[in-house]
């Protein structure tokens, strides 16, 4: 079953350099198709890869592991690698944290790292709760999608899994944990209104990467998914 219609992953022939643009949780590549759009259209190769469990149904994305998710990103890094002769990595939201443990194994291969409204913890107290909750209750009811923007596309799940949900904890701690393996020029960008992620992220990020070229950038008229709301064109030019 396929509940996000266009889901599938997608590569945009290009130059010699190489984006990889990955999307979030519970989300797919149409969460970021516009962003990828542009960079092509830019003149970039562009790789932006369906991750398991994502664009079916969030009882498939109860079946994986952040490892399956890990594991298809380092994948299509392979691939675009291989076309490629200098590549940059974007994450947008889990994505940004996939992004980020990539570059923390795979630095020295990867040209730079773009950063959008990704989290890498979440302090909020239900969270610690997660580890328990998800042997009673599969999944739990998603709000209102958070995009400023009216009549967004339909771009991820309206259910959170709660299995996948604890993966994506472990996956947090793994990245917070090695930020200092990050020296690679770092854009890190976030939404002020952000109701999906606290954007202390961004701060956790630049404070503690060792990164020399460190660009911060602020979108204040987006929620979470800047990519389909107000604040793409400044997105793009960024």
């Amino acid at each position: 079953m396929n509940s996000i219609p266009n889901s599938a992953g997608f590569t945009l022939p290009g130059g010699k350099i190489g984006v990889l643009v990955i999307h979030g949780f519970t989300g797919s590549p149409v969460s970021i198709a516009p962003w990828a759009k542009f960079l092509n259209k830019s003149g970039y190769t562009v790789s932006a890869p369906l991750l398991p469990g994502h664009g079916s149904s969030w009882q498939e994305l109860n079946e994986t592991t952040w490892q399956d998710w890990y594991k298809a990103v380092e994948d299509s890094f392979d691939e675009i690698k291989s076309k490629c002769e200098r590549v940059f990595i974007a994450g947008f939201s889990m994505g940004g944290a996939l992004a980020l443990r990539l570059c923390q194994i795979n630095g020295n291969q990867v040209e730079g790292l773009i950063l959008l409204n990704t989290p890498i913890h979440d302090r909020r107290w239900f969270m610690k709760v997660i580890p328990i909750l998800k042997y009673l209750i599969p999944s739990v009811a998603k709000g209102a999608t958070d995009i400023a923007a009216p009549n967004p596309p339909i771009h991820s799940y309206d259910r959170t899994p709660l299995k996948a949900l604890d993966s994506l904890r472990k996956l947090w701690a793994n990245v917070e944990r090695d930020l200092y393996l990050i020296d690679l020029p770092i854009m890190v960008a976030y939404s002020v209104n952000d109701h999906a992620v606290d954007p202390k992220n961004a701060m956790t990020v630049i404070d503690n990467v060792f990164s020399v070229d460190i660009r911060e950038v602020v979108f204040e008229n987006s929620f979470h998914n800047v990519a389909l709301d107000f604040d793409v064109e400044q997105l793009n030019i960024e």
